[in-house]
């Protein structure tokens, strides 16, 4: 291809994605927005007016390109419990009407941003039917969260890029040329009509109190002189930058600028520069998303920052489109043929078999002993995690390196090589990426049970727990390195199974309220009970009690006074623990100004309330502002002696710090709020909902409320 290349402006805003494309050699044939004053600062500044109703549009009336790009807005989606596919639970969203775009044109490649909520938005579940949508296109996907701040910017504003083509290829975002930014003062104006603040209005901190902040480059310096909280401020805390609501905060020009948004009022905070408090102005928040200086600016000032705010930043879009002509449209430059001088990459690799994989519906070129090999580790592969890794990688390197004996995962082993390092860098990526169920947050060989220094023969002492899984996973390695049974369909074979695993496992949970069915508090509480004691053949029940909480509070948010102006966290992850997910507890409660901690719930099941329990919550707690309350809420009720010192730990620290922290029967606890509820039927709906959208949960889990709900309706 030559260096012009066609694209599209999908929600074009003000032309960002279009000066970054034409900055790399691209040719926009086709624009595309609603907005009527960015459809007017986009024909000020490109000569043509962009007006168009997406959900509207014919692809048919757009000329043919080859890369599409668009930052479009995040929906949640609908649960399709049918099953209908991808494409059609998209449907109702503007992500469908760029799906009915790519599959109508097909284009070589697309760039879409967003925020970068959108990788935890709805638990994940949001991005993960975007990428199977677009897998089901044909598209092999990749995506990285960017902060502008790494690309020359004086803004810490991270957004997420999705980059994918038909190619086969998987983008890669370490090729990505960076460029570390200069504080904000040198991208400020000289001279200009300035909206300064009164000396009297705000106050500058000591300067042993001013410090950078390291991930985000923000320096903190002071603030303006308003309220800062309605009640239960500890003395001396105003030298912290959480204590102030965010349009108070002042920001020194030696650092970043923290995120520029859409509002005119939270969008703009102050800055410290010269001595003195002002407001960015109109030309430098457009120079803090690179646009140049000579861009024209129609309409209000409201509007204009409204604009900028929902832009996106000209270099980090740059950048990547330098790399997406380099490594996507430019021919031959990114072979897929492997020859004696060039293996595929593995990212390459192990797409080429994924595709390959989501075209059959079952395992072929291998006997019923090796399938039923690779049923057991697909069907235990969501609680043996580190076991369906450590396979995986071990088939892909095989393939790729066929000389390399892989039951010798280690470098210290004779002739070994590193199966974790290849594992991190290449195979854990790729399976996050297409959200398998055996994915794990760095590597499988960190698990214990597979990270031994020993081979995998079969007298490997690693303790997986499961007979027939440890069995039918060294029975792949002795078939590949004895039997010469080809890696390629062993890894083939378990993708095969485990796409198809993933969607049997996508159950829809059934919801008992079909009207106002006034179900009693004690028939809930049976079901709850049957419920968090069904017998699991695995682990992860510990859940259940959290979801049925948090279903509680979902409800008591909205009803309750004593949460009027709060907020509840989203679910963090159950199968980390707090100190390594950095939680305060299970359930959140936050304050919707200051988002200060109010209310921390931590569930334990079969397990005892203790000591220790409680000291570790206070010392959660104790460097954190005006939290009220911390429950430890247990299936199992403490000791009496036990009970007896925790009391006494509680006082104290009711009258040294303010918080109670309460301990109490799940069971207990559960029945008392459900009375407090006007309708319990609220609840039950909000626990059906949670149930069908987390993600932690294994499927039996799911199962076990279906046939609970059928029993009691039979």
């Amino acid at each position: 291809m030559n260096n012009k290349f066609k694209f599209i402006d999908l929600f074009a805003g003000i032309g960002g994605f279009r000066i970054a494309l034409e900055n790399v050699g691209g040719k926009c044939v086709f624009s595309s927005e609603i907005d009527p004053h960015a459809c007017d600062m986009y024909e000020a500044n490109f000569g043509e007016n962009p007006y168009c109703d997406i959900t509207t549009l014919d692809p048919d009336n757009i000329p043919d390109f080859d890369v599409l790009c668009g930052g479009f807005p995040c929906q949640a989606f609908s649960i399709c419990g049918k099953q209908k596919g991808f494409i059609d639970e998209t449907r109702g969203t503007l992500f469908f009407d760029i799906i009915r775009i790519l599959q109508k044109k097909k284009p070589k490649v697309f760039i879409l941003e967003n925020v970068k909520n959108l990788t935890t938005h709805d638990k994940g579940r949001t991005l993960s039917i975007m990428l199977d949508t677009l897998h089901e296109l044909g598209y092999t996907v990749n995506y990285q969260v960017l902060n502008a701040k790494d690309f020359g910017l004086p803004q810490n504003r991270e957004r997420i890029i999705l980059v994918g083509n038909l190619k086969g290829v998987h983008f890669d975002f370490n090729k990505l040329k960076k460029k570390e930014s200069k504080p904000m003062k040198y991208f400020l104006d000289v001279r200009g009509e300035f909206e300064y603040l009164n000396p009297s209005e705000y106050t500058i901190l000591e300067n042993k109190y001013i410090k950078e902040q390291p991930n985000s480059g923000l320096i903190f310096i002071g603030y303006r002189n308003k309220p800062i909280r309605k009640a239960g401020v500890r003395p001396n805390t105003e030298h912290l930058s959480r204590v102030h609501r965010q349009i108070n905060r002042i920001y020194s020009s030696e650092g970043m600028h923290p995120t520029i948004a859409s509002q005119e009022v939270n969008g703009r905070f102050f800055i410290y520069d010269k001595d003195r408090v002002r407001k960015l102005t109109l030309d430098e928040c457009y120079r803090f998303f690179g646009f140049p200086d000579d861009f024209k600016k129609v309409g209000n000032s409201s509007k204009l920052y409204e604009r900028i705010g929902n832009s996106v930043c000209i270099p980090v879009i740059q950048s990547v489109a330098e790399e997406v002509k380099t490594q996507l449209l430019m021919e031959g430059d990114m072979s897929n043929i492997e020859n004696e001088d060039k293996k595929l990459d593995p990212f390459d690799f192990l797409e080429k078999v994924y595709k390959e994989a989501s075209k059959e519906k079952d395992v072929k070129n291998l006997n019923d002993s090796q399938k039923n090999n690779i049923k057991i580790i697909v069907e235990k592969e969501q609680n043996n995690k580190g076991v369906f890794t450590a396979i995986v990688s071990s088939l892909t390197y095989k393939c790729l390196f066929p000389y390399q004996d892989v039951r010798y995962h280690k470098i210290e082993l004779p002739n070994g090589y590193s199966g974790r390092s290849f594992d991190t860098k290449y195979v854990t990526p790729f399976l996050k990426e297409k959200r398998f169920l055996g994915a794990m947050k760095e590597s499988g060989w960190l698990t214990r049970s597979i990270e031994q220094s020993h081979p995998f023969t079969r007298d490997f002492p690693g303790k997986i727990n499961n007979k027939e899984l440890k069995d039918a996973f060294l029975n792949i390695f002795e078939d590949i390195e004895e039997n010469n049974v080809l890696a390629y369909e062993y890894l083939k074979g378990i993708f095969i199974l485990s796409q198809i695993e993933k969607q049997k496992r996508t159950i829809e949970i059934i919801n008992p309220i079909t009207k106002e069915s006034n179900m009693s508090i004690t028939k809930i509480m049976e079901l709850m009970n049957k419920h968090f004691y069904y017998k699991y053949s695995s682990r992860g029940a510990s859940i259940l009690p959290v979801i049925a909480f948090y279903s509680i509070y979902q409800c008591m948010i909205k009803h309750f006074d004593r949460f009027k102006d709060k907020t509840l966290d989203k679910l963090s992850s159950h199968t980390s623990c707090d100190k390594s997910s950095g939680e305060t507890g299970d359930i959140v409660v936050r304050d919707k100004e200051t988002n200060e901690i109010y209310e921390v719930l931590e569930l334990k099941y079969e397990i005892k309330p203790n000591f220790l329990m409680v000291q570790d919550a206070y010392d959660k707690i104790k460097h954190k502002e005006n939290v009220q309350r911390y429950y430890i809420l247990s299936t199992k009720h403490a000791d009496k002696e036990e009970m007896e010192k925790i009391n006494k730990f509680i006082e104290k620290v009711y009258e040294e710090y303010g918080c109670q922290i309460i301990i109490n029967g799940v069971f207990d606890s559960l029945k008392y709020y459900l009375r407090l509820l006007t309708d319990t039927d609220e609840f039950i709906t909000y626990y059906t909902k949670n149930l069908q959208e987390n993600t932690e949960l294994n499927y039996e889990h799911k199962i076990a409320w279906n046939r609970i709900i059928k029993n009691k309706e039979e």
